[in-house]
């Protein structure tokens, strides 16, 4: 908003300038009409330069609005940041207080855990144990599926079975398949059904396998086997040599005998005895993972 000026205006300035400066008595007639033309002309000029004058000093109102809106603007903007500004110191302390929560729990866990020292080590050390047994036994059931599937003709023919047993993946070959009673000698179906069973344990470079020889309780005494625990160990190492000289590294077999003593069925019955009377291929764990997992314990 403009200010009323106090002050005289150009014009009359400077009309009375010259009047002051030249007294009527002493001026000619022709010089008189000259001062007042050139009084006149002043006059304009005067009136011209006060008309910018006073547009000039609009314009300057008008552009001191415009800054006092924007100062205003800016004013607002600057109270708004400052509350934005306040809410978020307000947060930042709250954030600070809850981390530093956090790092006092931490540091007590911390503290916890040192105290605890061996027993926390030995905690850890257990745990990577049981992750190696876990790893295991994850091994064990992909290839004991994988194994069902290479099997899934023979055992749809019925000329074996596989599962798991004990926490072992075992393949259970009955013993009519094989040999003829009282016999270690394999027959041909035998040999057909193991050269096939070769070529698949062959591809477990990493596993060892134990063929175990299984008889019902029905007793024998001959020559060549005075009792069930000489036959079934025959057997087993029949097993075994064709095993090897079908691919299956000897390293990664071994023998073992165990007679009538761990029958899957009632001797009771003739089924149950068909049942019992067996050759069993077991997947071997993984020893030094047990080893440790019995250590941790």
């Amino acid at each position: 908003m403009s200010r009323p000026s106090m002050r005289p205006s150009l014009p009359l300035l400077l009309a009375t300038a010259g009047l002051a400066l030249f007294p009527a008595a002493c001026v000619k007639k022709s010089t008189h009409e000259r001062v007042l033309d050139q009084l006149s002309r002043t006059q304009a000029r005067a009136a011209e330069l006060e008309e910018r004058l006073q547009s000039e000093m609009a314009r300057r109102d008008e552009r001191e609005a415009r800054l006092r809106e924007q100062v205003d603007r800016l004013q607002r903007e600057s109270e708004s940041l400052i509350e934005e500004l306040g809410q978020t110191r307000r947060s930042l302390l709250q954030t600070q207080e809850l981390l530093a929560e956090a790092r006092l729990q931490a540091q007590r866990a911390q503290d916890l855990l040192s105290a605890q020292g061996a027993e926390a080590r030995r905690l850890r050390e257990r745990l990577e144990q049981l992750a190696a047994i876990e790893a295991e036994v994850r091994e064990r059931n992909r290839i004991y599926e994988e194994v069902l599937q290479k099997f899934r003709s023979l055992i749809d023919a019925g000329r074996l079975s596989v599962s798991i047993a004990r926490g072992r993946m075992v393949i259970n070959l009955p013993q009519d398949i094989l040999f003829a009673s009282g016999s270690a000698n394999l027959g041909t179906q035998g040999r057909q059904t193991l050269v096939e069973v070769a070529k698949v344990l062959a591809e477990f470079k990493d596993r060892r396998f134990q063929v175990e020889g299984h008889t019902d309780n029905v007793p024998i005494s001959t020559a060549q086997f005075p009792s069930n625990w000489e036959l079934s160990a025959a057997r087993a190492l029949s097993v075994v040599k064709l095993l090897v000289q079908q691919g299956v590294a000897p390293e990664a077999l071994s023998g073992a005998a165990y007679g009538e003593f761990h029958p899957v069925a009632t001797n009771d019955t003739p089924e149950g005895r068909r049942l019992n009377r067996r050759i069993e291929i077991v997947m071997l764990p993984n020893l030094d993972v047990i080893a440790q997992a019995g250590q941790g314990g």
